[in-house]
């Protein structure tokens, strides 16, 4: 009699903890950018990391291949996609050279894509948070330009680009570049490129997915029993990295 009424018990508990998580109000998240983005299926790395942390999300991407800010900005698609429901955050990838080209084609094409897209979000999603997605330098730098030649050159480059576009818009930065920087500094075993030294690998593409959990949630990404492919011991190098280049420069980048 004792194991009937455990058995029952234990079954209402499952009951109980379903219908708590699944009449939560999930967290809606979009994902806006290009490659980068949606390579290896980086945002559904980023949902199974979520889940597996005990989050109720709802994610999605909407993505075009080599796409900068100016020709997302003229994409119908992505104005569909801002409408098709109320997101909490909204996440936004520029391409990787947006932010190194010269000022006149930064204040010409990209800050007036970037207001047309805010204004989008703006009239369709008030409430909804919206943050940058830093990228990274490519593996060798970018050669045709003098000034980031090198991937340290690069880096730079590229991360004072989106702390200005912070300033200028009042958003936050999820600093991806700075957590590969880390990584490449610190574990040069684990290689974040695919042969194109541009591309993310999967290894590359968890731990921006780490970086987002941990910018989006301000927890910690440790502790996530999702690997994907990778080793558990991969896995929690990636995430403890992601976890201390976000939350530990939170104020820096807007993320408080």
């Amino acid at each position: 009699m004792r194991k009937r009424f455990w058995f029952i018990d234990f079954i209402f508990l499952i009951f109980l903890c379903l219908v708590i998580y699944f009449g939560e109000k999930p967290t809606a998240i979009l994902f806006i950018g290009n490659s980068y983005t949606y390579r290896n299926d980086m945002p559904e790395i980023f949902l199974e990391i979520a889940k597996s942390k005990g989050k109720h999300v709802v994610v999605e991407h909407c993505t075009q291949g080599k796409a900068t800010l100016h020709i997302q900005s003229k994409r119908d698609e992505l104005y569909e996609k801002i409408n098709s429901r109320k997101w909490d955050y909204i996440i936004i990838q520029a391409s990787s050279r947006d932010l190194i080209r010269d000022s006149v084609i930064i204040y010409s094409k990209t800050i007036p894509a970037l207001k047309k897209i805010f204004s989008a979000i703006k009239n369709s999603n008030p409430t909804a948070k919206k943050l940058f997605f830093m990228t990274w330098g490519y593996r060798n730098g970018f050669k045709p330009y003098d000034d980031i030649d090198s991937y340290a050159a690069m880096t730079r480059k590229v991360k004072k680009g989106y702390l200005n576009l912070k300033k200028m818009f009042g958003i936050g930065v999820v600093p991806i570049g700075m957590a590969w920087y880390n990584v490449r500094q610190k574990h040069k075993d684990l290689i974040l490129y695919v042969k194109d030294g541009a591309h993310p690998s999967l290894k590359g593409s968890y731990l921006t997915a780490c970086c987002f959990y941990a910018g989006i949630f301000k927890e910690k990404a440790v502790g996530s029993t999702y690997y994907s492919l990778l080793s558990p011991r991969t896995c929690r190098i990636l995430q403890r990295t992601a976890t201390q280049s976000v939350l530990a420069q939170k104020k820096r980048y807007g993320l408080n």
